[in-house]
């Protein structure tokens, strides 16, 4: 608890040309980032379900940085992406937002059992509506966070 105090202690540092996130805010963004790699890298190996797996990991961490930057508050120990995105102050640019991190959670769920991924999770174009959906709110998500 103290770590978490310390670093949502650090305020929002800026100067007259830019202002800098906190350090917590860093830190989740640096693992959000490690996990898209590993998501891209597994999709690459024909990976399909721990790609999955790792891109629902990218995205919580980077909506856990949102909540720490935006709301100033500790991120609850949550893996639901939809209720994530409602705790970070940001409004959605998508219509469809709040489904889509849903189902993207559900992937989080499934992807982890061999008996459900080994029918479902079989090839790039049964994984790709949820790539998509993934690349429309990451990317807008990190962009808030880095033009703060």
């Amino acid at each position: 608890m103290a770590l978490y105090f310390f670093f949502l202690s650090s305020v929002l540092q800026c100067d007259n040309m830019f202002c800098v996130m906190k350090q917590e805010t860093e830190v989740w963004l640096a693992q959000a980032e490690e996990h898209r790699k590993d998501a891209e890298y597994c999709i690459q190996g024909s990976r399909y379900s721990l790609a999955l797996y790792s891109y629902h990991q990218a995205l919580e961490k980077v909506l856990k940085a949102a909540i720490v930057e935006f709301a100033e508050k500790i991120p609850p120990k949550s893996h639901n992406l939809d209720d994530l995105f409602k705790q970070t102050t940001l409004t959605p640019e998508g219509d469809s937002w709040y489904e889509d991190l849903a189902e993207i959670t559900r992937h989080f769920w499934r992807a982890r059992y061999p008996d459900y991924r080994q029918y479902v999770y079989t090839s790039k174009s049964k994984v790709d509506p949820t790539i998509t959906q993934f690349q429309s709110i990451y990317p807008w998500v990190k962009d808030k966070l880095e033009h703060t």
